[in-house]
């Protein structure tokens, strides 16, 4: 049997050889050079790929063609990325991280340097899309970062130093968030407005350039830009870059047309042209419904948008599986390019699952979520990627256990879901493990064992007010004060401070869900003090329960309140 790999590398060896005889093969010797670094990635050696590539752009010379020098780079920069996303040692994944943005400022120094702004552009955008998706990375530090206006996020407020939750900060505790919304406006590739400051942003427009690269460049930094602000929990500024991200597909330029296969061009004047792969733009239609049903976290109304952009991106992927969308790809694509593409969008469907699975708990419609629950397993055992996402749905039973009130069977997926996700024994003294559903599953079954024996052991209490606090990712520093807060119920300042904290924190992210239930732990709170304050408060709490599938009693005409959900949700308001 002849062994393929093995005459693949002696054949190269061979053409290796040949090109370092003949000066006149030296671009040739460059090509042979990168053919070499892929087979090498290709077949699990990326300490032997990494080294040929930087051996062979150290050996560049100011008379070799730039697009074969920026090749060489995008290389490696790919290479380190690829090896840090599907690492597991967070030992290894830092050094390898500072390797590539220093491969990043090394590219763009030189497109500086020879005058090619679309290479400077791209190379502006790569170090942002590290940097947020390895944000949980202490030792990655880079100045690109640092200084990037995505990246710029106010400090968190402290602990107010008045503690009483008045009436504004009950109704009106979001709706400021939301006005501000509705003023604020869509972000430019070359003038994204700071977090926090809507007076800087400039009016609503379009792209100043029409042209493939600027779009793409374009989308993907609204995304990174909407994806970080939902995380931090800004709702603010989620929506104007979103609304700016639909203006975008809805124009069909990205997605449409015949010869739409992923490819762009990167003008070189005076050089040719470099072909940059992009996210396809079958992954990049069916990721805005998931990015839209991420982003929107309000689930109140009849038809919450959450629910409808998770509904829509479900029916689009089938429509294209079953064949009435074609997959367009370049045609020296392999097989195993193609299954790439496949293998992204079956994730996403499971994404979008998720979300519905997710807004099915929120609203109270249990047998939809069962149903929704049902065909995620299905999805992901089908298509062998159970494993993936186990832990996410080990999340949801939790969720939805805890919701009809199953109290047994929901600590006992709480407890699945933190295992899953690689977190530790619940001891103090021992270092946190895992990452955001970890921390959501501790928290919540610290919620379901306060609420079921109003006390908790301390180890236990303090790895979920831990893991919560150790997360930016919105809304676990809210569940984090209100678990601190239920601990606290001897202390009423230091209790009713945190619940203000949390209350700002989820009216921050528009999250009418979580804030549902902080608002009856309020009410709770003033109900033998200011008793008219506290139905003040459990009524709000109550049209928010209404609009999630609730059904609560007619009220009657001594108790009529006027009651304002947060900006935006579909739920009418009570007189």
């Amino acid at each position: 049997m002849v062994d393929v790999s093995r005459t693949i590398e002696t054949t190269r060896s061979e053409q290796l050889l040949i090109a370092q005889k003949h000066p006149s093969l030296r671009p040739l010797r460059h090509h042979l050079s990168l053919l070499n670094a892929h087979f090498a990635f290709q077949s699990n050696n990326a300490k032997f790929s990494r080294a040929l590539l930087r051996r062979l752009i150290a050996s560049f010379t100011p008379s070799d063609p730039p697009s074969i020098v920026y090749v060489a780079h995008l290389a490696l920069i790919t290479q380190l990325t690829s090896t840090s996303a599907t690492s597991q040692d967070t030992a290894t994944v830092a050094p390898e991280l500072q390797a590539a943005l220093s491969a990043i400022t090394a590219l763009s120094m030189f497109a500086a340097q020879n005058r090619h702004p679309a290479i400077e552009d791209l190379a502006a955008v790569l170090p942002r899309a590290l940097c947020l998706t390895f944000n949980d990375e202490e030792d990655v530090k880079h100045p690109k970062c640092q200084e990037s206006p995505e990246a710029k996020q106010p400090t968190p407020e402290p602990l107010m130093r008045s503690y009483s939750i008045t009436a504004r900060d009950v109704h009106n505790n979001a709706s400021t968030e939301s006005q501000l919304q509705s003023n604020a406006t869509a972000p430019h590739l070359d003038n994204v407005p700071e977090a926090g400051s809507p007076k800087n942003a400039s009016p609503t427009q379009r792209p100043k350039a029409t042209d493939a690269l600027t779009l793409s460049f374009t989308a993907h930094v609204l995304i990174l830009g909407t994806i970080y602000h939902t995380h931090a929990g800004c709702a603010r500024s989620v929506e104007p870059r979103l609304a700016a991200f639909h203006t975008l597909m809805d124009s069909g330029t990205l997605v449409g047309g015949t010869n739409a296969d992923g490819l762009v061009e990167i003008p070189l004047p005076g050089h040719g042209l470099v072909h940059l792969r992009t996210t396809h733009p079958r992954i990049l239609f069916l990721l805005t419904f998931l990015l839209s049903a991420v982003a929107k976290r309000d689930p109140v109304g009849r038809r919450p948008k959450k629910r409808v952009f998770a509904e829509c991106g479900v029916t689009r992927y089938r429509e294209g599986r079953e064949g009435s969308v074609s997959l367009n790809v370049p045609l020296w694509a392999s097989w195993g390019a193609v299954e790439e593409i496949e293998q992204r969008t079956l994730r996403i469907e499971a994404d979008l699952l998720c979300e519905l699975v997710a807004v099915s708990i929120q609203q109270s419609d249990f047998d939809a979520a069962e149903n929704h629950l049902a065909t995620l397993i299905a999805h992901t055992r089908t298509y062998d990627f159970f494993p993936a996402y186990a832990a996410r749905i080990a999340l949801h039973h939790a969720h939805l256990a805890h919701a009809v009130g199953n109290t047994e069977h929901a600590g006992i997926c709480y407890r699945v879901a933190a295992h899953l996700d690689g977190a530790g024994p619940v001891v103090s003294d021992v270092t946190l493990g895992g990452g955001f559903i970890a921390a959501a599953a501790r928290a919540g079954e610290a919620l379901l064992r306060i609420g079921l024996a109003a006390a908790q052991s301390p180890p236990f209490a303090k790895d979920a007010l831990a893991r919560c606090s150790a997360s930016s990712s919105a809304p676990l520093p809210a569940l984090g004060a209100l678990i601190s807060a239920a601990l606290s119920r001897s202390l009423i300042i230091k209790s009713k401070t945190l619940l203000k904290h949390a209350l700002a924190l989820l009216g921050a992210a528009g999250d009418n869900h979580l804030r549902a239930l902080v608002l009856a732990v309020v009410g709770a709170q003033y109900v033998y003090t200011t008793p008219a304050h506290a139905m003040e408060v459990l009524a709000v709490c109550e049209t928010l329960g209404a609009g999630m599938g609730a059904h609560p009693n007619k009220p009657k005409e001594d108790e009529i309140a006027t009651v304002q959900p947060l900006e935006g949700s579909e739920t009418p308001t009570r007189r």
